[in-house]
């Protein structure tokens, strides 16, 4: 599966995350190298990066299916 890498910025007076998503992770980190040149940064502020996974639609239903039938086999026990 592919994978992204997800930059969340968060400001302590606003109810509402920035969010950017990469394909790698010096795409992300370049992103806080620009924030770092301007100088964007503050001490109460939150920047996280996550690496998440691409879940296809095939592989979305896979798991549905997987889900249904856990359920349908829990019924008939």
């Amino acid at each position: 599966m592919s994978k992204v890498y997800v930059l969340r910025y968060s400001l302590p007076y606003e109810c509402t995350d920035m969010v950017s998503v990469y394909s790698t992770l010096r795409g992300a980190m370049n992103r806080l190298e620009m924030m770092d040149l301007h100088d964007s940064f503050d001490s109460e502020e939150s920047v996280t990066i996550e690496c998440q996974e691409i879940i296809t639609e095939e592989v979305s239903l896979e798991r549905l299916n997987n889900i249904r039938a856990h359920y349908k086999n829990k019924e008939n026990n």
